[in-house]
């Protein structure tokens, strides 16, 4: 059987009963390009008493270690809820292709963090990420979801790309703000939400650029706040 299992947002927030599944696998994979991990990947191992062998891009949409599902049971872990990343949807559809039999584990992902904010939740549009830009490649279109969201009066949650620091992003979101005329008061950032040392800050990018952000952390973009949110953000900001 294969095992596609959500590790949350902290080293110890993976479950009993992913740990119970995971001792009988001969096999325990982790999916790393999704993510910035913010601990160690040996301490992982420590926690569930297994060796894991890590899983770049190609290999997991290559889908070549689902075979030994067919005669062991086999996990692939993944941070926070493990079908949040689009990609992974299309192991499960492998699966039912080839007659494999699987099983999802859920967990906390940032989408259950954000709430934190105060914002609610069912006041958010899409979703959109943000590249880290390159040498003549600076795109900006990430801003038209945000454009989009907030002519709907819903709030704006933008990922970013692995590798990409809070404050290289924050200069990147004022370039693409530039290009795309678009002004904006103050955003939301969320440090290490889900964790023990998770912070928000609400403030404007000139004020928020200076301070020392550690990841992984997550933009968003408030459209019209109900006065409950804005306590909310102002009561829970970090001064």
């Amino acid at each position: 059987m294969f095992y596609l299992i959500g590790l949350g947002l902290e080293i110890d927030s993976i479950t009993l009963e992913s740990k119970n599944i995971i001792e009988k696998c001969s096999k325990v994979y982790l999916e790393t390009y999704t993510v910035d991990f913010h601990y160690s990947i040996d301490k992982l191992e420590q926690s569930i008493g297994k060796k894991i062998e890590k899983l770049n891009r190609e290999k997991v949409e290559s889908e070549s270690f689902l075979r030994d599902a067919k005669k062991e049971d086999i996990a692939l872990l993944v941070f926070g809820s493990p079908l949040d990343a689009t990609t992974h949807i299309s192991l499960i559809l492998k699966c039912k292709k080839d007659k494999i039999r699987y099983r999802v584990i859920h967990n906390a992902s940032v989408f259950d963090a954000i709430t934190e904010t105060g914002l609610q939740l069912y006041k958010f549009g899409k979703t959109t990420s943000m590249p880290k830009f390159q040498k003549n490649f600076e795109p900006s279109s990430f801003l038209e979801v945000v454009k989009d969201n907030q002519s709907i009066k819903a709030h704006s949650l933008i990922l970013t790309d692995i590798g990409l620091d809070c404050k290289n992003a924050l200069i990147q979101l004022e370039k693409a703000m530039n290009e795309k005329s678009i002004k904006i008061d103050k955003i939301i950032l969320c440090s290490k939400a889900g964790t023990d040392e998770s912070k928000i800050y609400y403030d404007t990018i000139k004020y928020l650029i200076k301070k020392e952000i550690k990841m992984p952390f997550c933009i968003i973009i408030p459209s019209e706040l109900h006065f409950v949110e804005l306590e909310a953000l102002e009561q829970l900001k970090e001064k």
